[in-house]
């Protein structure tokens, strides 16, 4: 992935601003976040799907609701459900056409990185369903956009548009009271939906989202001086969201807001500068990975590196972060996506495992997790295990069995082009499953990871960063994940034919 990322990036700077370059509706274009969403009466459920226009051909980025009941081949053909794939030689079947309603179309900011789904209809006054997008575009955005049907997407901050950049919550400018541009959330990238809030602090204890950043903070803007990195909580909900009467109703924004107080700072000494990049949140602590970033100036001669940092969302007026040494257990230069194991029900106080994926050496490091109940002080997190992985490891995605059984682990390894599945009662990677073909040397790039449970069996969508299209995968039996394989392709290659032409012409 990285050499296509360098000719990317020379790309995006040859390509010239133009108006109205408006991205297509009927394709993806480097899709990164998506999530799905199982629909009553649908047999195949709704994909949600952000693309990035990662090399700016575009003037924005997407999101799409993809009804998987509607998408079709260029003969017909749909997407059947899981278990109706009983060839194993069978080659995946291509549906390139998305037939996607403008109602299911929706623009963002460029540079989406990761999405998260609230779906709760119990909630009073929030929608039925909400998607958090964040985009590191110009904007610096984190988008809130509501589901008012399963394929019918509304700009919070403008509803009656589909332009959702419009008044979009920017974790950059839109931050009042800066000083000498601090704090602010430069590339927005991992997202997390916290339904626990933070009930130390009554005007947070309501549902919050967690968001990272992949480019450190200098203070002054511009200056490369005074680096500092954030995780950044900001509520799940708008105050037009919770207004109780018609009056407050009227009065309430729609949009919602950003303040200094929302802003944790990461950085420790004698630990090099970085990014933060990926976040999930529990009870009480919020556990980040750290990513290296070019675009600070760091001593990474520094001995220690920054794997995961531990948010105590119950002292945060005293900026409690934990350093848990992981880098002591196992030494990896940076960590990308993670994933932590559901509490379980029959023994709540059992230890719990947190999956990191790691880089150089390209690894999954299991952690054994204790002490992260509401009423401890002190959690515990231990490397027990390092499994090799495929090149480029980057999001990880837990596959429920039941309290019987542990969880499959699914890591989308970007450079290799596969999704490796790792299974904890068996102890290594029962399966590597080849995403798409390769253009040239470049790999189709997985990146994004969303699970359909169905039955004894699981389908997971893969968005192909690289090659534009999402990847489907089947495992008709959990209890036999060596037996995953690839089905189909949803959209069209964007490496290759018509697709590339935006790429071709500017070379």
């Amino acid at each position: 992935m990285r050499p296509l990322l360098l000719s990317l990036a020379l790309l995006s700077a040859a390509c010239t601003q133009t108006d109205d370059r408006l991205p297509p509706s009927d394709r993806f274009v480097y899709p990164s976040g998506i999530v799905h969403r199982a629909v009553p009466g649908s047999t195949n459920g709704v994909l949600y799907v952000s693309s990035a226009n990662f090399d700016r051909c575009f003037d924005l980025g997407t999101l799409m609701a993809v009804d998987l009941d509607r998408v079709a081949g260029s003969g017909g053909e749909s997407l059947q459900p899981l278990g109706a794939y009983t060839n194993p030689a069978a080659p995946a079947v291509e549906l390139g056409q998305l037939n996607v309603a403008p109602e299911s179309f929706r623009y963002i900011d460029n540079f989406a990185g990761e999405m998260q789904l609230w779906e709760d209809p119990g909630f009073t006054g929030a929608p039925d369903a909400r998607l958090f997008i964040a985009a590191r575009g110009d904007n610096n955005s984190l988008h809130y956009v509501d589901i008012k049907a399963p394929t019918q997407l509304s700009c919070v901050n403008n509803p009656d548009s589909n332009d959702c950049t419009a008044g979009a919550l920017s974790l950059v400018s839109g931050v009042q009271d800066q000083q000498e541009g601090q704090p602010r959330a430069d590339a927005p990238f991992g997202v997390f939906f916290d339904p626990f809030g933070i009930p130390t602090q009554p005007d947070k204890s309501g549902p919050r989202v967690w968001v990272t950043h992949l480019n450190p903070a200098d203070s002054p803007i511009r200056s490369r001086t005074n680096f500092e990195s954030y995780v950044v909580d900001v509520s799940a909900t708008t105050p037009k969201d919770v207004a109780t009467t018609e009056k407050e109703k009227d009065e309430a924004s729609a949009n919602p807001s950003v303040s200094p107080a929302d802003f944790h700072p990461l950085t420790l000494p004698n630990f090099p500068i970085g990014g933060s990049n990926s976040v999930v949140a529990d009870e009480r602590y919020v556990f980040v990975t750290g990513r290296l970033s070019g675009a600070a100036i760091s001593d990474t001669s520094l001995a220690r590196r920054f794997l995961v940092r531990v948010l105590d969302k119950y002292n945060l007026d005293a900026g409690r972060i934990l350093e848990p040494g992981l880098d002591l257990g196992f030494a990896a230069s940076e960590a990308r996506g993670l994933a932590l194991t559901p509490r379980s029900t029959t023994a709540p106080s059992a230890p719990r495992r947190l999956y990191v994926a790691v880089r150089s050496p390209d690894t999954l490091l299991i952690v054994n997790v204790q002490g992260i109940e509401k009423e401890s002080d002190l959690p515990q997190l231990s490397v027990v295990g390092a499994v090799p992985l495929p090149d480029g490891p980057t999001q990880v995605a837990l596959v429920p069995r039941g309290e019987l059984r542990s969880e499959l682990v699914l890591v989308s390894c970007s450079d290799a082009g596969v999704v490796a599945i790792y299974d904890p009662d068996v102890g290594q990677v029962v399966a590597q499953v080849l995403v798409g073909e390769r253009s040239g040397t470049q790999s189709p790039q997985p990146f994004g990871l969303a699970v359909q449970e169905q039955g004894p069996g699981a389908r997971i969508f893969v968005s192909n960063f690289g090659d534009g299209r999402v990847s489907v995968i089947d495992i008709p039996d959990l209890g036999s994940p060596q037996l995953a394989r690839l089905v189909a392709h949803l959209g069209v290659r964007q490496d290759v034919g018509e697709s590339a032409q935006c790429q071709e012409e500017q070379l």
